[in-house]
């Protein structure tokens, strides 16, 4: 790509150095002029202001224009920010814009003008990708305009010269130094800072890195992929991957992706795809052009740095690998398979050391997923995905309902509709329905599709209300519930945009075969919907999907919350005689009481098994990391509950029970000590808590889920 150019942006150019140009251009008799004679004036005028800021730097003044840039920048980028870039770049020597054409789009000669821009100061990787370590870089250096000759100005934070250097970053003596430093030693702009008497290290733009010495867990998920990418689109994501972070932050740095072809037709990746990306949502935090990757034996790999992706310890962050494809694929290549795969991660933990991960071991390892290359024309190929929305709605949770009647509008699955290639209308969707204890239609009786916050069609009972889809009642527990005759509402998703949808049901009052305890959860397959495109064709390349639940419907008892932030405590070397250690895990959680009072004992107990609990207040066991195996043999486990000591008004002691009142929440700490027969990384999952209406052992029981909320982190457990 080259910049573009276009007369209106050459005009806008010229209007604001007019200043200038008094200045500098002596007046001549009108004359028609073309835009490239006047993109030549522009710029002679601009070598003309380098060379007066080099005579005007020597006196310690500074003309360089004033500008802070608040974004990424990156080929294909346009706007004002790019103007700025662009003179800065002139001003410096970098770049020179050819005759003709205009400043204010990102294009190759920009990106390597950055490139060797990024090489002179000392910033790594020197890609040409405008990122949050440029821009701190290149904001230090746009000093204000217009200091007076023989006085100077500094960045902010410094107040003399002592110190600072343009080149590495600053550290001005007796200037505010960056959140975790006490003084200037170590610190870098550069690459980050790791400053005395600091804790860990830290990324300019993301903050520090907290904890020791961390690792990663690195697992395949493809939610969200694609697994055709048609001719010019841009970010498609083809592999999805998650990175979990363990004993502390890590920072990621750097992304190995690899492409094979599979099929006849052309093996040259150039042929196929202009840039290769590594998202964090629909953020590009790292790419790479086609060009810069290599080859071998038909293999095209490539390290892609990332900057800004910090995973806090115990929690996972989700990225996807991305393409953009080139704007005329060969009809012969269209069709064709490729192979894209995760190769090493490389990171930072919060001790500086720079590791890597080799979980996915490129295209002959398991982090893997094949993508083809197609056009629409000549295919008639559009892409319908269904991907899983609101957490809150579709995690598995306790519903309350009533003893005496219905609870309307009670949200159980939420998905987003995506549309690609075409606009697309949507005729019907179908949802199937698993429930345990009472039939579907014995626990609900009246479903309806929201989309953006208004219902466009409605299924129900024997009965169905206008426009209603009708469906008969019945025992069965499997129930397939169809929303039909949307396109009677318009229900149309314009090409490239993604609308949110939220089944809700109306749930019966607690009768007859449906009684407290029962569940249901639902499911949707985007094989099952039926869609036209624009011309009114049958959409037939959908993908994705969404599931909820088990939702638990009670008229009374509790409901689990996941504890507060000091939830886990991780003790190490408990037996300090021997290399016969013990892991403790601490989790701490909330019981609410809802319709009646409850109780629970303070006690626990444990298996080496998620079989049917014992009667006891809550119930544990412990698990393996690495396939989440049951830990079995002659392992000890002994358990503790208890209540942490701040509770509010409606929670009391009463002998060995806790005693909740309606409407009012215990906070309950569970402390296990694991003594492993055989040594390993283990962790504790809180399985079930029992309650009971009265002071006795629990005669109902509530699961603890979603599972991932009630598991405390991993120790190593050495025999």
């Amino acid at each position: 790509m080259i910049l573009k150019t276009k007369a209106a942006k050459l005009a806008a150019g010229l209007v604001g150095f007019a200043f200038v140009f008094s200045l500098f251009v002596t007046p001549v008799a009108t004359k028609a002029q073309t835009n490239t004679e006047l993109q030549a004036m522009i710029n002679t005028l601009l070598a003309q202001i380098a060379s007066l800021q080099g005579s005007i730097g020597s006196t310690g003044g500074s003309m360089m224009m004033s500008h802070t840039f608040g974004a990424d920048l990156t080929v294909g980028s346009q706007g004002a920010d790019v103007v700025a870039l662009q003179q800065m770049l002139v001003t410096k020597g970098f770049l020179t814009i050819p005759a003709g054409v205009a400043m204010g789009y990102f294009g190759e000669l920009t990106r390597s003008a950055l490139a060797t821009f990024q090489s002179a100061n000392g910033i790594s990787p020197a890609s040409g990708y405008f990122g949050p370590i440029t821009r701190t870089k290149v904001n230090a250096m746009m000093m204000v305009t217009g200091t007076t000759p023989g006085t100077t100005s500094y960045p902010a934070g410094c107040t003399s010269s002592v110190g600072y250097s343009s080149t590495t970053g600053m550290s001005c003596a007796g200037s505010t130094y960056p959140a975790g430093c006490t003084s200037s030693v170590g610190y870098s702009s550069t690459t980050g800072m790791s400053c005395a008497g600091s804790t860990g290290t830290t990324n300019p733009s993301t903050g520090a890195l907290r904890g020791g010495a961390g690792d990663v867990t690195v697992t395949e998920r493809n939610t969200g992929t694609h697994d055709e990418v048609l001719e010019g689109d841009e970010e498609v994501k083809v592999l999805g991957f998650e990175v979990e972070a363990e004993g502390g932050d890590v920072m990621v740095t750097s992304v190995r992706v690899e492409f094979k072809h599979e099929g006849s037709g052309s093996r040259r990746f150039n042929r196929y795809v202009d840039e290769v990306q590594i998202m964090n949502g629909n953020q590009v935090v790292g790419s790479a052009d086609v060009s810069a990757f290599s080859e071998s034996s038909n293999v095209y790999s490539r390290n892609i740095p990332v900057s800004g992706v910090i995973v806090r310890e115990d929690a996972t962050l989700r990225l996807h690998v991305a393409v953009t494809a080139v704007r005329n694929v060969d009809s012969n290549d269209l069709g064709e398979d490729w192979q894209v795969a995760l190769g090493q991660i490389r990171f930072e933990d919060a001790t500086g050391a720079i590791l890597t991960d080799n979980t996915g071991d490129g295209i002959d390892g398991d982090i893997t997923e094949t993508f083809s290359f197609e056009d629409l024309q000549s295919s008639g190929d559009i892409e319908l995905t269904v991907s899983e929305d609101n957490e809150s709605v579709n995690d598995a949770r306790t519903v309350q309902v009533d003893d005496s009647r219905d609870t309307n509008d009670v949200e159980i699955l939420s998905f987003t509709i995506e549309a690609k290639g075409s606009d697309m209308f949507i005729n019907e969707i179908p949802f199937t329905i698993t429930s345990t204890g009472a039939g579907v239609t014995e626990i609900a009786n009246d479903f309806r599709l929201m989309m953006n916050g208004e219902e466009v069609g409605r299924a129900s009972i024997d009965a169905p209300a206008s426009g209603a889809t009708g469906f008969a009642s019945n025992t069965d527990m499997t129930r397939t519930i169809t929303i039909t005759d949307l396109d009677d509402d318009d229900v149309m998703i314009d090409e490239g945009d993604e609308v949110t949808f939220v089944l809700v049901a109306d749930i019966n009052d607690i009768d007859g075969a449906f009684g407290n305890g029962d569940t249901f959860s639902v499911a949707l397959d985007s094989d099952d919907v039926d869609a036209e495109d624009e011309n009114g064709d049958i959409v037939e390349d959908l993908s994705g999907s969404a599931d909820s639940g088990p939702l638990t419907f009670a008229s009374s008892g509790i409901m689990l919350a996941a504890g507060r932030s000091d939830s886990v405590e991780r003790v190490y070397n408990l037996d300090t005689t021997s290399s016969d250690d013990q892991g403790r895990y601490v989790i701490n959680f909330d019981v609410t009481a809802f319709k009646n009072d409850a109780y629970v004992a303070l006690t626990a107990a444990s298996s080496t098994s998620s079989a049917t609990p014992s009667t006891a207040g809550a119930y544990v066991y412990v698990e393996s990391t690495n396939d989440n195996d049951v830990a079995v043999g002659t392992s000890t486990i002994t358990t503790t509950l208890e209540l942490d000591g701040s509770q509010s008004s409606g929670v009391s002691q009463s002998g060995n029970y806790v005693r909740i009142n309606k409407g009012r929440t215990a906070h309950l700490t569970l402390t296990v000590n694991y003594d492993a027969a055989t040594s390993g990384t283990y962790r504790a999952q809180l399985y079930a808590v029992n309650f009971a209406g009265t002071a006795v052992a629990g005669t109902s029981q509530h699961l603890a889920t979603p599972t991932e909320d009630y598991q405390s982190p991993s120790v190593q457990v050495l025999n």
